[in-house]
């Protein structure tokens, strides 16, 4: 007579307590040759891959959990423990997240090969911050480096339309695009201001700064990029989340006081 034994492992919190968000875990079942076991699975294939892209900048890693090992890190694993979720059959894994061990999934072979081999989607929100977003050059009104004391100083740049970078990725072409959606302007006296606006050549004035001190400043606009797309080989683009500062390169303004002069006509 063969007997099945249902085992609910209540050790499994000693090694991993879920968040909020992952407190309602699967059932999985680990099969054994005269016996199955019940073991709480914080991820399937499916909300495993669900919370690699929501946060798509954290390294994803997944080991079998051997019959014969500590299950405590990476093992060679020729015995891995056979599981069951939802009908579906697949092993037990442990699963980490930057180094930290964040739970157990009952994963295929497939799903398992899809954490190390993320979408691409996730590789282009990883590579956004790397790629080569322009700054934005600056221009001052009056021009030449000098400004009057006490008088409205101009600022504004010209770059307000979308950049597209090409960059491959599993072997895919990918152009990743992104236009620029806030300024902000640093006056080098200790003041900044942030706008949507780009400013405006004089006499717009959209923005203008009032130095109140005879003095020497470097002045810069930083850049925030976002309102971000992709697209794959030509197919129609994807939004994505994605927004970064770049820096923009500083300028020396010398704040100046107007003299009166007397003029003989």
């Amino acid at each position: 007579m063969i007997y099945v034994v249902v085992i609910v492992l209540a050790a499994q919190s000693a090694i991993w307590s879920p968040t909020a968000a992952q407190a309602d875990g699967q059932t999985c079942y680990e099969t054994a040759d005269l016996y199955s076991v019940e073991v709480v699975c914080e991820y399937t294939g499916q909300t495993l891959q669900a919370a690699q892209e929501a946060e798509p900048k954290s390294t994803w890693l997944v080991y079998q959990l051997c019959k014969d090992g500590t299950s405590g890190g990476v093992e060679a694993c020729s015995n891995p423990r056979a599981c069951t979720v939802d009908g579906r059959t697949g092993t037990l894994y442990a699963v980490f997240r930057d180094g930290t061990r964040v739970g157990t999934a009952c994963l295929t072979a497939d799903e398992a090969a899809d954490v190390d081999d993320p979408p691409i989607r996730t590789l282009v929100i990883r590579a956004f911050d790397e790629l080569d977003w322009s700054p934005s050059a600056l221009s001052v009104q009056p021009p030449n480096g000098k400004t009057l004391v006490n008088l409205e100083t101009n600022f504004f740049t010209a770059n307000t339309q979308a950049s597209s970078i090409p960059v491959q990725l599993q072997g895919s072409n990918v152009v990743v695009t992104a236009r620029p959606v806030a300024y902000r302007w640093n006056f080098g006296d200790g003041t900044s201001e942030t706008t949507t606006s780009p400013g405006a050549p004089y006499p717009g004035l959209d923005v203008a700064h009032v130095y109140e001190q005879v003095e020497q400043v470097a002045v810069s606009v930083d850049t925030q990029y976002g309102a971000a797309s992709f697209t794959v080989d030509g197919g129609p683009p994807e939004t994505i989340p994605s927004t970064i500062w770049v820096t923009g390169a500083s300028e020396d303004l010398e704040v100046v006081e107007a003299l009166p002069q007397l003029v003989l006509r």
